[in-house]
C-alpha cells in the first residue's frame, strides 16, 4: 500500500500530538466567578499563583495593524493609541494534563469611544490538550474563541478597522508540502470562513418581503459543505475528537438546510406561480402556507444560532487545526501530492461508472450529483498540487454537470416541499380543491424544465468524460 493509502487507513495515536499551541478566548465577566465550579475546570485540576497587575496598551501601526504592548512599555514609540486594558492577570497550571497552562486576564478596557469589562482566557500547551480543555470549558461556560488577537479584534469593533484577511492556504502549498502541514492550513482556513459566515448570519432576520437576501444562508451552507469535504479528506490524519465536531456540523446542516430550501422555493416556484397564473386564485391558497414554513425555517435557524450549540460550534471550529496529528516518531509525513492523487482517484471511480444518463432514475441522478459535487470539492482542496489551468478546466466542466443535475434534483425537492404543505391545507376543507390545483401547477412548472436540464446534463457528462483528469 502507498504512503498515502496507509495514511488514509491508519490514524496515528493521540500521544504523538505534542506540538505547542495557544488559543485565546473571551468570557463574559459575570461568568468568570463560575470558573472554579464548572466541571471542565475541575477536570483540569488547575492550580494558580498570585494575581499580578495587568497593563496592556493597544495601538495601530503605520498600516492600521493593531498591536498590544505589555506592562514594560508605557507607550508605544509609534502609532495611534486607541485603547487598552488595566486589571489583573493570573497564571494556572494543570495537574491533570502535563504542560497545559491557562492565563486569565481580567479588568477594565477602553477601545476608541467604548469600554467595559474584559475577561480573557489564554490556553497554552500541547495542541490536543489545548483543544480538549477549550472544548470542555465551552460546554460549561459562555466561552468565545477570538478569531484574531484581541487588539485587532478591539480595533475592528471600536474603530471599524478591517480584520486582517485570513492567509491564503494555497499560497505556499504544493505537491511536495508535508501532508500534515497542508491539512492543518486548509482546515484552519475553511474553519475561519465558516466562523465568519456564522458571525454574519446571527444578524439575518426572518424573511418578511420580496427584498429578502438569501445569500447569507446560501454562502454559509456552501462554506459548511466545503469544510465538511475538507474534514472528510483529512479525517484519517486527525484525533478522534474530530468525530464530535462532525456530528455538530451535521446538526447545523439539518437546521440550515430547510432555510435554504425554502429560499429556493420562494425565489423559484413560489415566484413563478404568480407570474405564470396572475389571475388564478389557486396559487394564493398555496403561498401563505409556504411562507409560514419559510418563516418557521428561519426562526428555527435563529434559535439555533442564539443557543449554546452555535457558541460551542464556534469554539470547536477554532480548535480544528489543533486536531491534526503530527507524524509519529521516526515516521515521515507523506507528501501532499501523493495523498491528493490517491483521494481524487478513489472519488473519481464512482463517477466513471456512469456512462449515460438515459437509464438513471431520480435517486441515481441524485447520487451522481453528490459524487460530482464531492469530486469538485476535493479538486478545490488539492488544486495546489497540480497545474492550475488543467485544474480550472476540469472543475469548470464538473461544475457544469453538477449544476445541470442540481436543476433536476430541485424538482424532487419542490415536490417534497409541496407535499409537506398538504396536511396543513387539508385541515381547511374550503381551500382543499384550490390547493390540489396549485399543487399541480407547482409540480408542472418544476417538471417543465427537466427534459432540457437532462439533455444539458448528458452533454456536460460527455464533455467531462472527454477530458483527461488533471491528476493523471
Amino acid at each position: 500500500m502507498s504512503a498515502a493509502g496507509a495514511a488514509q487507513h491508519e490514524p496515528r495515536p493521540e500521544s504523538d500530538a505534542a506540538v505547542p499551541a495557544r488559543l485565546d478566548c473571551v468570557l463574559a465577566p459575570e461568568a468568570a466567578s463560575r470558573l472554579g465550579r464548572v466541571a471542565g475546570w475541575r477536570a483540569l485540576g488547575l492550580r494558580g499563583g498570585r494575581w499580578a497587575r495587568l497593563v496592556e496598551i493597544w495601538h495601530l501601526g503605520a498600516e492600521s495593524e493593531a498591536n498590544g504592548a505589555g506592562p514594560g512599555a508605557a507607550r508605544p514609540p509609534e502609532g495611534l493609541v486607541f485603547g487598552g486594558v488595566i486589571g489583573r492577570r493570573r497564571r494556572y497550571v494543570s495537574r491533570a494534563v502535563p504542560g497545559l497552562g491557562l492565563t486569565i486576564a481580567s479588568g477594565a478596557f477602553v477601545a476608541g469611544a467604548g469600554g467595559g469589562r474584559l475577561c480573557r482566557l489564554s490556553l497554552t500547551g500541547p495542541a490536543l490538550a489545548v483543544a480538549a480543555a477549550a472544548r470542555g470549558l465551552a460546554e460549561d461556560l459562555p466561552l468565545a474563541a477570538l478569531p484574531v488577537p484581541l487588539p485587532a479584534f478591539a480595533a475592528h469593533r471600536a474603530l471599524g478597522v478591517a480584520l486582517p484577511p485570513p492567509a491564503d492556504p494555497t499560497a505556499e502549498l504544493d505537491a511536495a508540502t508535508p501532508l500534515t502541514l497542508a491539512a492543518s492550513r486548509i482546515l484552519a482556513a475553511r474553519a475561519a470562513v465558516l466562523r465568519a459566515h456564522l458571525a454574519a448570519l446571527s444578524g439575518v432576520p426572518v424573511p418578511a418581503s420580496a427584498d429578502h437576501d438569501p445569500e447569507p444562508v446560501h454562502q454559509t451552507r456552501v462554506a459548511l459543505r466545503r469544510l465538511r469535504a475538507a474534514i472528510a479528506a483529512f479525517a484519517p490524519l486527525c484525533a478522534p475528537m474530530l468525530a464530535e465536531l462532525r456530528q455538530t456540523l451535521r446538526a447545523f446542516g439539518r437546521v440550515l438546510g430547510p432555510a435554504r430550501e425554502w429560499d429556493v422555493f420562494m425565489g423559484g416556484i413560489g415566484r413563478d406561480l404568480t407570474r405564470a397564473f396572475p389571475e388564478d386564485p389557486a396559487p394564493l391558497r398555496l403561498l401563505p402556507a409556504a411562507i409560514a414554513r419559510w418563516h418557521a425555517a428561519y426562526a428555527a435557524l435563529g434559535a439555533w444560532l442564539a443557543g449554546d450549540a452555535a457558541r460551542q460550534l464556534d469554539v470547536m471550529l477554532a480548535i480544528l487545526p489543533l486536531l491534526v496529528l503530527p507524524p509519529g516518531e521516526g515516521e515521515a509525513a507523506p507528501a501532499f501530492g501523493a495523498f491528493a492523487r490517491d483521494r481524487l482517484e478513489r472519488r473519481a471511480r464512482k463517477l466513471r461508472r456512469v456512462t449515460t444518463l438515459a437509464d438513471l432514475g431520480p435517486e441515481l441522478l441524485h447520487r451522481l450529483r453528490l459524487d460530482a459535487k464531492r469530486l469538485r470539492y476535493l479538486g478545490e482542496i488539492f488544486a495546489p498540487c497540480f497545474p492550475p489551468r488543467r485544474v480550472a478546466r476540469f472543475l469548470r466542466r464538473l461544475a457544469a454537470l453538477q449544476d445541470r443535475l442540481g436543476a433536476i434534483n430541485d424538482v424532487a425537492t419542490t415536490a417534497r416541499q409541496v407535499r409537506e404543505l398538504a396536511p396543513e391545507i387539508a385541515l381547511a376543507a374550503d381551500v382543499a380543491p384550490d390547493f390540489a390545483v396549485a399543487q399541480g401547477m407547482a409540480l408542472g412548472l418544476a417538471a417543465a424544465g427537466v427534459p432540457r436540464a437532462t439533455r444539458k446534463a448528458a452533454r456536460a457528462l460527455q464533455r467531462l468524460q472527454a477530458l483527461k483528469p488533471f491528476w493523471g
